[in-house]
């Protein structure tokens, strides 16, 4: 898989404030990347430096394979700010002027606003735009020139529900056209549902990295309930070889599995004992845990 993106001991100061230290990531063809973090914790700075807006006062950054960033620059789309269109012209007519500042011709303007299901408002007025509109005219314009990256600073940052759940799918369905997604949040579920890898950032300093996916396996927990004897169910799963410990839970019980072990083998072994099941229920983790947990580690 290529390499998108290699950061190397970045470093951004603003006087006695370090923004960003010593970051070091590896960003790859496909990839939906979320840089995590609370505000302030550098984001938008590590952004800045990577679109050179934000000078660094040390490493570096290579896009593409050590392809000069005066030609990759021309192969990333990016939103950095609140969108900068003209109210009173349509989409058409702002996404002129925006393929006339990027250099990038006007032909693809239709596709842009098919891509982000604007294309039925494209002669709308931008002040009749509801804000998630807005935002996905935002992401069009980023998408004129076609790039294979593209680069989103809070995405959904001040949107209503539906317009969460409206940029939310234009991303997955951007990313599923083979472009690679580097994107800032702050907000846990809108990482964890979009994306497929994420780093931590804390006070600008990298505190975690991985797949979104193992963060988010089942864990080794089930919550089992049955129309059954509950001593005696106790003492059934007890018998499970796969069972580490069994506690009650409410109404029914808490089962912790030994590694290895899963919720269809518990199940299997309930049934041969007899007992049908009336809930089974595997705990998951979610990235909500999982980042609080990160930073209880790093207090």
């Amino acid at each position: 898989m290529a390499t998108i993106l290699a950061i190397n001991n970045l470093t951004k100061k603003f006087g006695r404030l370090t923004a960003v230290n010593q970051l070091s990531l590896t960003i790859e063809s496909g990839q939906i990347y979320g840089i995590l973090g609370p505000n302030g914790s550098g984001k938008t700075t590590t952004l800045g430096m990577i679109l050179d807006v934000v000078a660094p006062a040390s490493g570096d950054y290579h896009w593409f394979e050590n392809t000069p960033n005066e030609e990759a620059r021309k192969k990333i789309g990016s939103i950095l700010e609140s969108p900068g269109f003209y109210p009173y012209l349509t989409a058409v007519q702002n996404l002129r002027i925006t393929a006339h500042i990027k250099q990038c011709g006007t032909d693809r303007i239709n596709e842009a606003l098919k891509q982000v299901n604007l294309f039925d408002r494209k002669d709308d007025k931008f002040k009749t735009y509801s804000l998630g509109m807005k935002q996905r005219l935002s992401i069009a314009a980023a998408l004129l020139s076609n790039p294979p990256v593209l680069i989103l600073d809070e995405p959904t940052n001040g949107l209503d529900p539906e317009g969460i759940a409206e940029v939310r799918e234009l991303i997955t369905q951007v990313a599923q056209q083979g472009k690679t997604i580097i994107m800032a949040s702050h907000l846990l579920d809108e990482v964890q549902k979009v994306c497929t890898h994420f780093c931590v950032l804390r006070k600008g300093i990298k505190i975690h990295e991985g797949l979104v996916k193992d963060t988010l396996e089942e864990i080794n927990k089930v919550e089992i309930s049955a129309d059954f004897d509950q001593e005696q169910l106790y003492n059934i799963l007890y018998d499970f070889e796969g069972s580490e410990d069994v506690s009650t839970n409410g109404s029914g019980l808490l089962v912790t599995l030994k590694p290895g072990f899963n919720s269809r083998e518990i199940n299997q072994h309930c049934f041969t004992n007899g007992v049908t099941l009336k809930r089974l229920s595997t705990q998951t983790n979610t990235l909500e845990k999982e980042f609080l947990k990160i930073l209880k580690e790093h207090d």
